[in-house]
C-alpha cells in the first residue's frame, strides 16, 4: 500500500469565508468516491471596508466546526477577494522548471494589482500549436499575499492548517465542470454568474473548458444599498433598515411590471421596490451584455446556451425570470449540490442554500492537487511533515509487522511440531502394512512384469551365426543392447540375416544402431551395434 493512500485523511472539507456568511460542507471519502456527510451556512454582520470582519468569522466558523473532526480531515478553503483574479494564458514553450519566473515576468500585462507582493500559481492546461509556434496553455491565478496571510492567520485561531487555498473562481471553474458534465455539454457554451455581497464574477464555459472570466463592478449589495436609500412618496418619507431590505429581496425581489401595485409591509409598494431595484438591475445587465459581446467578437459569433446563477446575491426573487427576459438566453438558479453523493441522514434546505454552496463544494471537488495559493514555505514545511509522518509510519509498520510474524511463526512452529509428532506416531503404526505392501510390490514386478530372461537369452544363442561373435550384452528397460563383430567376408548377408532372424523370434522393433568396418592387421572385419525390445 502505498504512503499517499495510509496517511489520507477520511474526510474533505470545502470552506467558503464570504463577506456576509461562511459555509462549510464536508464530503467522507467512500469506495464509490465523496459522499456530502455534512453542509452548512452562517450568516454574519456586514463587513467594515476592509472586508474580512475576523471576529464575525470566527464565531461562524466555531460554529460550524463544532461538529466535525478537523484531525481527520483535509481542508480546502475557497479565497472570497475581488483582488484575486484567475486568467487563461497562452505562453511560449519552456521547460515547467522556468514557466513560474516567466509567467511573473508577464504578469502585469494581465493582472490588475502589482504582482511582486502577490501569491502566483498556475496549472498547465496542454499544449497548443498557435501559428507554428508551440506554446503552453495555462491557467493561471494571482492573490495578493497579504489576503492569503489574512486567511491563514484566521484559519489558525481556529485550529485548521489548510491544505490547499484556492481562489473562488477556480472553486466555480470545478462547479461549472461538474454541471456541464452531468447535463452533456461538451458541445454547449453555457455560463456561471456569482453574485456575492462585494463583487460578482463571470464565467464562461465553452464545453469543459473555461473560456472567459471576469469581474464585474456590482453586487449584491448594491441592490440592497439601492433598497435602503431614503425615499420620499405621497406617504411621506420611507427608508428601510438593512434587515428589511435583505428580507423584501428574498420574498419580494423585483416585482413584475403586469399587476397592480401593493404596499409591503405598510410601508412600501411593489412600484417603488421596482424603480429603487432598476439602477443596479440595468448595471447588472449592462455588464452581463457586455462581457457576452466581447465573447462573442473574440469566438466569432460563438452563442451562448444558458446562465446559472449562483451566491447570496441570486436569492433575489425574480432576478432568473428578469435576466431571461433581458438577455434573452434562459437564466436559471444553479443547484450546486446536483450530481453529487449526499448521505440520507443529511438535512438541509436544498432549495434555499444549494446556490450558496458553490464555492464550498467546488473548493472540496477541487482537493488539494492544482492550483493552490498557500506560501511556498507552509507547502515546504507540509512536505517535511508529510515525509516524517511518513517514515515514521513505515517504521512502526515494520516493527509492528516484524512483531506479528515473529509471533506467527512461533505458533505456526508450535503447531507444526505437534503435527510431526502426530504423524511419526502414526508412521510408526503403519511400518508393518507398509513393509508387507513393498514385499508385495516387488513380487508382481518380478513376477508379471518382468520377461523370462533365461529363454531370451537362449533364443539368441540359437539364432546367433557362428561368424558373428558378441562383445556385449546389457538389458535396460527390457530393451536388449548388443555389440559384437563379424569376421566373415559376408559380413553384410550375415547380419542382415541375424537381424531377420532376432524379429522372427520373440523380438520386436530390431534397429541396427552402428555398423562399422574396420581392418586389424590383414584382417577386416564389421563392428555392429543392435538394440531390440522383448514382447
Amino acid at each position: 500500500m502505498d504512503a499517499m493512500r495510509i496517511f489520507r485523511k477520511d474526510y474533505v472539507i470545502g470552506l467558503d469565508i464570504g463577506s456576509s456568511s461562511v459555509k462549510l460542507v464536508q464530503f467522507a471519502r467512500r469506495e464509490d468516491g465523496l459522499n456530502l456527510v455534512g453542509a452548512g451556512l452562517k450568516e454574519i454582520e456586514e463587513a467594515s471596508d476592509d472586508g474580512f470582519n475576523e471576529k464575525e468569522k470566527i464565531s461562524a466558523l466555531r460554529s460550524l466546526l463544532s461538529e466535525v473532526d478537523v484531525k481527520r480531515s483535509e481542508a480546502i478553503v475557497s479565497i472570497n477577494c475581488p483582488m484575486t483574479s484567475i486568467q487563461k494564458l497562452r505562453v511560449p514553450y519552456m521547460p515547467k522548471g522556468e514557466l513560474q519566473e516567466g509567467l511573473r515576468l508577464e504578469a502585469k500585462n494581465y493582472f490588475p494589482f502589482p504582482i511582486d507582493n502577490a501569491i502566483l500559481e498556475f496549472e498547465i492546461l496542454g499544449d497548443i500549436v498557435e501559428k507554428g509556434i508551440r506554446k503552453y496553455e495555462v491557467i493561471a491565478v494571482a492573490s495578493p499575499r497579504a489576503t492569503i496571510e489574512a486567511y491563514i492567520a484566521l484559519l489558525n485561531k481556529v485550529g485548521i492548517k489548510p491544505a490547499s487555498l484556492i481562489p473562488s473562481s477556480y472553486a466555480l471553474r470545478k462547479i461549472g465542470g461538474h454541471l456541464l458534465s452531468l447535463a452533456g455539454g461538451e458541445d454547449k457554451t453555457l455560463s456561471f454568474l456569482d453574485i456575492g455581497r462585494r463583487y460578482t464574477e463571470l464565467l464562461v464555459f465553452k464545453g469543459k473548458d473555461l473560456a472567459f472570466s471576469r469581474k464585474l463592478p456590482v453586487s449584491g449589495g448594491d441592490f440592497t444599498k439601492a433598497m435602503t436609500a431614503v425615499l420620499v412618496s405621497d406617504r411621506g418619507k420611507t427608508e428601510l433598515s438593512f434587515s428589511e431590505a435583505e428580507e423584501i429581496k428574498r420574498e419580494i425581489g423585483i416585482p413584475r411590471r403586469e399587476g397592480e401595485s401593493r404596499i409591503i409591509h405598510d410601508k412600501i409598494s411593489t412600484t417603488q421596490v421596482l424603480s429603487m431595484l432598476r439602477t443596479p438591475f440595468e448595471n447588472l445587465t449592462n455588464e452581463i451584455e457586455r462581457c457576452f459581446d466581447y465573447y462573442r467578437e473574440k469566438n466569432i459569433g460563438g452563442e451562448i446556451a444558458s446562465l446559472v446563477l449562483f451566491g447570496g446575491g441570486a436569492s433575489l426573487a425574480g432576478l432568473p425570470e428578469s435576466l431571461t427576459e433581458r438577455l434573452g438566453i434562459e437564466a436559471k438558479l444553479g443547484d450546486a449540490l446536483e450530481g453529487l453523493k449526499v448521505e440520507p441522514v443529511l438535512r438541509i434546505e436544498r432549495a434555499k442554500v444549494s446556490h450558496r454552496l458553490e464555492f464550498a463544494i467546488g473548493a472540496a471537488l477541487a482537493g488539494a492537487k492544482g492550483i493552490n495559493l498557500l506560501p511556498s514555505e507552509i507547502k515546504e514545511e507540509a512536505k517535511r511533515t508529510f515525509k516524517r509522518a511518513t517514515l515514521n509510519g513505515i517504521v512502526t509498520a515494520v516493527i509492528l509487522i516484524a512483531i506479528l510474524l515473529h509471533v506467527g511463526i512461533k505458533i505456526e512452529l508450535a503447531n507444526l511440531r505437534k503435527k510431526i509428532d502426530v504423524t511419526r506416531m502414526e508412521l510408526l503404526g503403519l511400518q508393518p502394512q507398509l513393509r508387507l505392501a513393498e514385499t508385495q510390490m516387488l513380487m508382481n514386478k518380478v513376477l508379471a512384469d518382468e520377461p523370462y530372461w533365461e529363454d531370451v537369452f537362449k533364443e539368441i544363442g540359437n539364432i546367433i551365426p557362428e561368424d558373428i561373435h558378441l562383445t556385449e550384452l546389457s538389458v535396460k528397460n527390457k530393451i536388449i543392447t548388443m555389440k559384437g563383430v563379424i569376421s566373415s567376408k559376408e559380413k553384410e548377408v550375415l547380419l542382415s540375416n541375424f537381424i531377420l532372424d532376432l524379429e522372427k523370434g520373440i523380438f520386436h522393433g530390431v534397429k541396427l544402431v552402428r555398423s562399422e568396418d574396420k581392418d586389424i592387421g590383414k584382417q577386416s572385419i564389421t563392428e555392429f551395434e543392435i538394440k531390440c525390445w522383448v514382447d
